[in-house]
């Protein structure tokens, strides 16, 4: 009997032996699907350059922040470098496409890791131009898990600066804090082009809650409602036509119009309720905003009109 109950148990214990193995096979088959799933997220497909006008190309990164080049006389000036590496790579096998004449000057239009991640997949030693506040803020990013693969090495504290670089005529211009407190527009004036960063930007950011209607101010980064009008006039106030957003497709003169007059008109109606003493959540009710999706991180994305409430709510 004793023996008989012993090889019971061993037929037991082998039984549950062999069902925990086999549970922890499909633990181990679900986590190698997941990785996979998540790689491939990350994963970004190749982005193909696009002739906007002249010398002047850009690559739409779907998911990432644009980017874009001139070709000058004797070098290549780009214009933010998308991210991770592999796409700065791919950026960099797109201008040697278009030109054998090396990338001499990376712009920086602002400090968020998708315009200036790509910089991990470029050579070291080229002149990397961003406004003061940019330099600063990537520096202030270091310890983080989204550091600044090169930092600036030439930076402007200046509304305006005017260069000539390789033949190529441009003006860099910071009109204050929009998206963050170091917001650079690229014009190009012989092409009637500006690349905007994301001071305008229709396919991300705060754009998942209200789809093209407003824009996604950075207050984390010191960014500014009313710097942003003030950007958007500025740009608006140029010889361009054409508007290489920071994310999304190219936008026209009537696009950017379009949208300053609804994030104005959002403005007023904010600064309204809060002179008659509605709080926040009053504001937004009154608005019909509705709470954010799932998934949605104010942190990361904050709130286009409790935004608005409190930059205006501080100047009462």
């Amino acid at each position: 009997m004793k023996s008989s109950m012993t090889i019971q148990e061993e037929t037991v214990h082998a039984l549950r032996t062999r069902k925990w193995i086999f549970r922890l096979a499909i633990v181990a088959s679900l986590t190698l699907v997941t990785s996979a799933v998540g790689a491939q997220q990350q994963q970004q497909p190749p982005r193909t350059a696009k002739l906007v006008r002249g010398n002047v190309y850009w690559l739409d990164a779907g998911g990432g922040g644009n980017a874009g080049f001139v070709v000058g006389t004797d070098g290549v000036i780009v214009v933010d470098t998308m991210t991770p590496a592999a796409q700065g790579k791919n950026l960099l096998a797109e201008i040697a496409k278009a030109t054998p004449k090396p990338v001499t000057t990376v712009i920086l239009t602002h400090s968020d890791i998708d315009h200036m991640g790509g910089l991990a997949g470029f050579p070291t030693g080229l002149t990397i131009i961003a406004h003061e506040n940019n330099k600063k803020e990537m520096e202030a990013a270091a310890n983080t898990n989204q550091p600044a693969p090169q930092l600036p090495n030439k930076t402007f504290t200046a509304s305006k600066e005017t260069l000539t670089i390789s033949g190529v005529k441009m003006e860099l211009l910071h009109f204050g804090p929009a998206h963050t407190s170091g917001d650079v527009q690229v014009y190009f004036p012989e092409q009637k082009v500006v690349f905007t960063g994301d001071v305008i930007a229709t396919s991300c950011c705060g754009n998942q809650r209200s789809p093209q209607a407003f824009t996604m101010i950075k207050t984390q980064k010191n960014g500014s409602v009313e710097g942003w009008v003030k950007t958007v006039k500025g740009v608006l106030a140029l010889n361009a036509d054409i508007y290489v957003p920071g994310h999304g497709d190219l936008q026209t003169r009537m696009d950017l119009e379009q949208r300053l007059a609804r994030v104005q008109a959002r403005q007023d109606q904010i600064r309204k309720f809060i002179a008659q003493g509605k709080s926040l959540e009053e504001t937004k009710a009154a608005l019909g905003e509705t709470s954010p999706p799932p998934g949605y991180d104010p942190n990361q994305f904050p709130d286009f009109s409790a935004v608005v409430y409190n930059e205006l709510s501080k100047k009462r």
